[in-house]
């Protein structure tokens, strides 16, 4: 199963427990941690296709000023197609 980390910056700095909330509520998200750089979380998904759709549609939340992907790792997916 395909897996990423990231670091998602919410666009006020007072919003961050609320984004966070909203976060995790999202299947294959989990909310790791919140700092003064942003709110970590790791996201699971069955293919890399559904973790970018997943990706993309936190990054166009009108309360998320910045996604950053930090991690990725597919290894489990390459083995199923051989």
């Amino acid at each position: 199963m395909p897996i990423a980390g990231a670091l998602v910056v919410p666009v006020k700095p007072e919003e961050e427990n609320r984004l966070g909330l909203k976060l995790a509520t999202i299947p294959g998200v989990e909310v790791k941690e919140k700092g003064p750089k942003g709110i970590a979380i790791v996201l699971e998904a069955e293919t890399t296709g559904e973790l970018k759709r997943i990706s993309q549609n936190i990054e166009k939340w009108d309360d998320v000023l910045e996604f950053e992907l930090a991690y990725l790792n597919w290894e489990d997916e390459i083995a199923k197609e051989k």
